[in-house]
């Protein structure tokens, strides 16, 4: 194996596991409102789903959307819908709680919940952040080994080691950030915050 080009392929999945994008935020806002422990099955599925779209990726993924670039068009599009949904939902959320006044309202007025691994790992599907991460591996690194089978192998050992820690560092911000801004006015700002960074997330992707 060309050691080069791994060490290549580590910061390549390094930088783009720690930058921003809908898993980090996502995945921080859920550990600020919910917990870092309430947040672990996210992060577990986020893993989950984004190998096996990279698994699709190496066996032709990339030339399929090659082929019909509009799937990356209805991707994206799909995504920043999503998105701009939980953002309205957090927005929402704040208002609620600069109604309520008190712990008790504040608790009543947040009725979302955690994502469950299932829900994460099936939103790797709409994410277009992790569809161009992984066909951008698939296409740029093949050379690292001879098969499907081998490639897959280093590249999800790559993720697993290198890129999936990443996301744990954002979650363990979220929690910092659930115990200094837990409850009334802060709680409301931080709702608000969190729906600001995902609309600009979706700017992002729709000026991709």
């Amino acid at each position: 194996m060309d050691m080069a080009l791994f060490a290549s392929l580590v910061t390549f999945v390094v930088i783009m596991s720690v930058t921003p994008g809908p898993n980090n935020i996502m995945m921080m806002s859920s550990s600020a409102l919910f917990g870092v422990r309430a947040t672990l099955p996210h992060w577990l599925g986020v893993n989950f789903g984004f190998n096996l779209l990279l698994v699709a990726s190496v066996f032709g993924l990339g030339e399929l959307i090659e082929r019909f670039p509009v799937m990356l068009d209805m991707v994206r599009i799909g995504g920043s819908l999503w998105l701009a949904w939980m953002a309205w939902k957090f927005a929402h959320a704040g208002w609620a709680i600069g109604r309520a006044g008190s712990r008790a309202a504040t608790a009543k007025a947040d009725r979302s919940r955690p994502f469950r691994s299932w829900e994460a790992a099936l939103f790797q599907a709409i994410n277009p952040k992790a569809i161009l991460m992984t066909v951008s591996t698939a296409g740029a690194y093949v050379a690292l080994a001879d098969t499907p089978i081998e490639r897959v192998g280093i590249f999800v050992t790559a993720f697993v080691l290198f890129g999936a820690p990443c996301g744990l560092l954002w979650i363990f911000v979220g929690g910092g950030l659930k115990r200094l801004l837990a409850e009334g006015a802060s709680a409301r700002w931080l709702n608000y915050a969190i729906a600001g960074i995902l609309m600009f997330t979706i700017w992002l992707i729709l000026s991709a």
